[in-house]
């Protein structure tokens, strides 16, 4: 299917939308008003100011998934079970399945900007290597011929 500039420059603000919603562009691409994953990739090959928004929309989807971790951390809605007896219970599968939603949005989130969101700390100066290194001298003095008696 040929794309007029108009119809792509539509098609591809409606795919950085719903990425920013959280959708994955696999996804996406599936929908029949939508170009092939090949024809998408290639849009983004040909243009840098495509390259940028789309990169932007990942950028925002980015902060989205962060605010969810802040979300699904404090909330408590489910933490605790009473029973017909008027009982509370700690419902442990809740817990381990936010755990697990957690756990899930940090490691994609150091995937998407590893700057930004990894627990690896830059010892590089922006990404490159320091060139003035600092030379030590060390120096060890021998105190065996000193005289030691006191």
């Amino acid at each position: 299917m040929a794309y007029s500039e108009k119809k792509i420059t539509k098609t591809f603000n409606k795919i950085c939308d719903r990425i920013i919603e959280g959708e994955s562009v696999k996804t996406i691409l599936k929908d029949k008003e939508m170009p092939s994953s090949k024809t998408f990739w290639k849009w983004l090959n040909e243009d840098k100011e495509k390259v940028n928004q789309y990169a932007r929309a990942k950028e925002i989807y980015a902060e989205s998934v962060f605010e969810d971790i802040i979300l699904i951390s404090d909330g408590t809605g489910d933490d605790v079970l009473i029973d017909e007896d008027g009982n509370k219970n700690v419902n442990h599968h809740v817990i381990q399945r936010d755990r697990l939603r957690v756990d899930s949005r940090k490691w994609a989130l150091s995937k998407m900007n590893p700057k930004k969101y990894s627990d690896k700390l830059d010892l590089t100066n922006n990404g490159k290597s320091f060139d003035n290194v600092n030379k030590v001298d060390v120096i060890f003095k021998d105190f065996s011929d000193e005289d030691n008696s006191e």
